[in-house]
């Protein structure tokens, strides 16, 4: 069966994803501020006659202001990850899953794809369900690894799919 659906344009998708990482961003930030909660109050001194700072408040800003800014990071993400790994496994893994596989079974695209006007649909443009944007989700993974070459695909198919839509047999169309 043939259908006239045109597929969503790169520009419109990467859009689309830059609203997605704003706004779920923004809650997996404020998950883990919240669930990794205060610094004990043995911790919370610099140990100088300074005021303490947010990094000595906040266990958040005690781990993520040197992952983002030392060049050690390692160091900083393997101790997040042992003394954290409940709030890193949802804030890495559930709320992304959540974000994208739930929303692209249940409302037809994440919350950027609806804003912008674009679905995801199964190759023979039916509803993708759960099972299929589980797998889109995690062979997003596989697009990222090497440079974003998996998206990169994108600008040189016909159907624009990426590595992940074509491992899961989507696409992705205005709605």
């Amino acid at each position: 069966m043939k259908h006239n659906t045109p597929t969503a344009s790169i520009p419109v998708r990467f859009l689309a994803f830059v609203i997605d990482f704003l706004l779920m961003g923004t809650l997996i930030v404020a998950f883990l501020f919240i669930s990794m909660g205060k610094s004990s109050p043995s911790l919370s001194s610099s140990g100088d006659d300074k005021p303490p700072t947010l990094m000595d408040k906040y266990q958040f800003f005690a781990y993520f202001e040197p992952i983002a800014l030392d060049p050690h990071r390692d160091i900083y993400i393997r101790r997040f990850s042992k003394n954290f790994p409940v709030q890193g496994a949802i804030g890495f893994l559930v709320i992304p899953w959540l974000w994208f596989a739930l929303m692209e079974s249940v409302a037809g695209g994440s919350p950027g794809k609806l804003a912008t006007g674009i679905r995801v649909r199964r190759k023979d443009y039916g509803k993708a369900g759960l099972g299929v944007t589980t797998v889109r989700f995690f062979a997003k993974i596989l697009s990222t690894l090497i440079f974003f070459l998996g998206y990169i695909i994108a600008f040189f198919d016909r159907k624009r799919q990426s590595l992940h839509d074509k491992i899961a047999n989507t696409l992705v169309v205005k709605k």
